[in-house]
């Protein structure tokens, strides 16, 4: 039987869908059975940073309302991990809550762990996907705009569910940001889940649609281990663990732009992407 897991922000763009097809990507890794699904109804992108974008012929929608089969709506990521889309024409105000209590009945037997990608803010698709889930993760980013909205969407949460905040994209340096100590000193540290390194290679990965080959030995992809042992076996690690992801990001991210910038002043054809990149595929579908 699947562990079912919410993620949800208060705040849109606190990069809540790649952290979660990336803690997805990192247990199946680990051996285990995974399904990600996209819960932003009209406006899924999960799809997109996985490079499936093609590929979702079917969705929960159908699904629920027996248009489709199983194997028809569900597609395979990469092993030990599958991906159910959201619609792309319906809303949660439009979806009957049975339908949907009937598609995970049938599906969480198949899995280890079901994520659910909720929509940002606080309406019909969070409060579905908080009652469906025995887990839900609040991501923090770097504003008091985004710590904030958390709190109010906190309120939305049952008596008795259990939840954590992770903290998302931050930096040791912090620039035109807030610190990790500053967003970290306001939480209860019971329900500190941990924190995660703003990556630009990561970033980029999700843009190309090849999130799937993030490094595991990463600053983001370390954290990520560790986000996923404090969130599913209680572990607690101390501040200066957090605080070093942090500090080799911020290493990465500098390693990563001085060799973006090398190979942009190499190459003045203009040209950045080869015929294969989703980049290119995109612009000639367009």
């Amino acid at each position: 039987m699947a562990s079912i897991i919410a993620t949800a922000s208060g705040k849109g763009g606190v990069g809540k869908t790649l952290l979660t097809a990336s803690m997805g990507i990192a247990l199946a890794r680990q051996g285990k059975k995974v399904l990600l699904i996209d819960g932003d109804m009209g406006l899924r992108n999960m799809d997109l940073i996985l490079g499936l974008e093609n590929d979702c012929l079917y969705n929960i929608c159908d699904l629920a309302e027996g248009r489709c089969f199983m194997e028809d709506a569900i597609l395979p990521v990469m092993k030990g991990l599958d991906f159910l889309p959201s619609s792309q024409e319906e809303s949660w105000e439009t979806v009957f809550p049975a339908a949907m209590d009937m598609v995970l009945e049938d599906i969480h037997r198949r899995y280890d762990y079901i994520f659910i990608d909720c929509p940002a803010g606080m309406g019909k698709g969070v409060e579905t996907a908080f009652r469906m889930s025995g887990r839900i993760v609040v991501v923090v980013a770097p504003s008091w705009a985004s710590r904030r909205s958390a709190d109010h969407l906190v309120t939305m949460i049952g008596r008795g569910k259990d939840y954590a905040f992770v903290l998302n994209q931050f930096s040791a340096s912090h620039r035109a940001s807030l610190s990790f100590d500053d967003v970290y000193d306001t939480l209860d540290p019971e329900l500190f889940g941990g924190v995660i390194p703003y990556s630009i290679h990561a970033d980029r990965l999700a843009h190309e649609g090849e999130l799937t080959d993030f490094k595991e030995k990463s600053a983001f992809g370390k954290s990520l281990s560790y986000v996923l042992r404090a969130l599913l076996e209680k572990k607690e690690f101390p501040l200066s663990r957090w605080e070093s992801f942090l500090t080799l990001g911020d290493r990465e991210n500098e390693k990563e732009t001085a060799g973006k910038a090398s190979a942009k002043k190499a190459d003045s054809s203009g040209l950045t992407w080869h015929s294969g990149s989703r980049s290119y595929r995109w612009q000639r579908r367009r």
